[in-house]
């Protein structure tokens, strides 16, 4: 994902936002096989389950007729392979002759852990790790979806997005999308998707979060009463622990503040990057690169200050004091809390519930964690990927012995990423087999990139 800092965009206007029932929602995991509701507007009536209008906020005037004479199943059938404009499911994910058709250059995929890169060696994808569930934070990887649909704009490409059925959480990207890219309310974006696809429908903890992005990609610049808002980076999800992203803290204050990490902090006309004594270098360029989608797609106006541990100027810990803190209490910081934090000792911070984020993400740095895996049935010189690891299982052909062998090769990317020198390619091999049931004291042999032909020969004769 570029980091680069963007130039911003044409000012959008305020727009007003309309609360919705929650029984107007679906339930989380609606996106999955199985039974699944009848889809509804957000402001549809509920007389005769029809809309009533066409203005925001109220339904829509679409006839989905047939649609609703074939039942639920039907309904997800019917859109299954239907490719609506550049959002799906997996069904057309995995055809290649729908996406050539439709001139798909790049693939964003919402269900890594579900659906594999099916054409990696054709299209450029981008995975992440999304649960179809209320409590699932889509808000903290927004920005990040929003430069890589950038991104492909600038290459002249199209994007494809999908997850499992194409019904919540792709469709809730692609809406949050189009709510900041064309300055639209959250109802018109929402009615502009549901016609190109008629099953679309967030559930309700997505539909919550985008109502709050609307306020965030639609406000005017900050006013003096604005709130304090406060971020710290964390992986988004265990199964790519380095991507990182701004997680908000209901209770922004000094007292948040870990030694061990990278936070932002959002205040009237400032944005600061505040950097613990014992932040890992891959956290902090993290932190920055948020900072700066803060200040594109929030329009902040003012500067982006690095701050490091120990060495804040004092604006910073007053910046605590002259705005109200973004959580329910609506209370100011005290003096006495702001004094007790700036007087703590540098690299003593430390709070416990950060513990299993920073674990993980040490982990992934020094090698100890495996990301996703994917099987692959057939294997061909073209899956040797750079920013790949490949292990092979196999027979040991050669001295014609049942008991297998176990090569890994190692992408050039990989090798040369930071810390690769500590990975213990064998052990780190040996604890994957364990977890997949083989015996970890299976022969391994080590191959790098350079190594590649040596490691083709050996599997010819396996």
């Amino acid at each position: 994902m570029s980091s680069k800092a963007r130039s911003c965009l044409q000012s959008l206007q305020p727009l007003a936002i309309t609360r919705r029932s929650l029984d107007e929602w679906p339930k989380a995991d609606s996106d999955k096989v199985g039974e699944w509701p009848n889809p509804t507007t957000p402001g549809a009536s509920k007389a005769g389950g029809r809309p009533s209008s066409a203005r925001p906020g109220e339904g829509l005037r679409l006839d989905h007729s047939s649609l609703r004479s074939q039942g639920r199943k039907d309904q997800i059938a019917f859109f299954d392979k239907e490719c609506s404009k550049v959002l799906c499911g997996d069904a057309v994910a995995k055809n290649r002759d729908i996406l050539r058709k439709n001139g798909i250059t790049h693939v964003l995929n919402c269900v890594g852990f579900v659906c594999p890169e099916y054409f990696k060696s054709d299209l450029v994808y981008r995975t992440l790790w999304l649960q179809d569930s209320p409590t699932e934070d889509i808000t903290s990887i927004l920005y990040d979806v929003f430069d890589y649909f950038e991104d492909v704009r600038e290459q002249g490409g199209r994007v494809f997005v999908h997850c499992c059925q194409g019904v919540s959480r792709s469709t809730s990207l692609v809406i949050a999308y189009l709510m900041w890219r064309e300055g639209q309310s959250f109802d018109d974006t929402f009615q502009f998707v549901k016609a190109a696809r008629g099953i679309a429908n967030p559930n309700m903890g997505f539909a919550c979060q985008l109502l709050q992005c609307q306020k965030r990609v639609h406000a005017i610049p900050l006013s003096p009463n604005s709130v304090l808002r406060m971020y710290r980076m964390a992986p988004h999800s265990q199964y790519a622990p380095l991507h990182l992203v701004p997680k908000m803290l209901n209770d922004p204050s000094p007292a948040a503040l870990d030694s061990r990490g990278a936070f932002i902090v959002h205040v009237l006309l400032s944005i600061y990057v505040w950097v613990g004594m014992k932040c890992d270098p891959v956290m902090e360029k993290d932190a920055k690169a948020a900072a700066f989608q803060v200040v594109r797609y929030e329009k902040v106006q003012g500067h982006i200050k690095v701050v490091r541990e120990g060495l804040e100027p004092q604006e910073f810990w007053d910046a605590f004091s002259s705005t109200l803190p973004n959580s329910d209490t609506n209370t100011k910081i005290s003096k006495d809390q702001i004094d007790s934090a700036s007087k703590s000792n540098p690299g003593s911070r430390i709070i416990e519930s950060y513990d299993a984020d920073f674990e993980l993400v040490y982990k992934a740095i020094t090698g100890g964690v495996w990301p996703s895996m994917e099987k692959l049935t057939t294997f061909a010189r073209k899956d040797l990927d750079s920013n790949s690891v490949l292990i092979f299982v196999t027979s040991n052909a050669i001295r014609r012995e049942a008991v297998k062998m176990v090569y890994v090769w190692v992408g050039g990317e990989i090798e040369s990423s930071k810390s690769v020198n500590a990975v213990d390619w064998q052990q780190v091999t040996g604890d994957f087999l364990h977890r997949k049931g083989l015996s970890d004291a299976l022969p391994i042999k080590v191959f790098k990139e350079h190594e590649t032909e040596n490691l083709l020969e050996l599997l010819n004769f396996s």
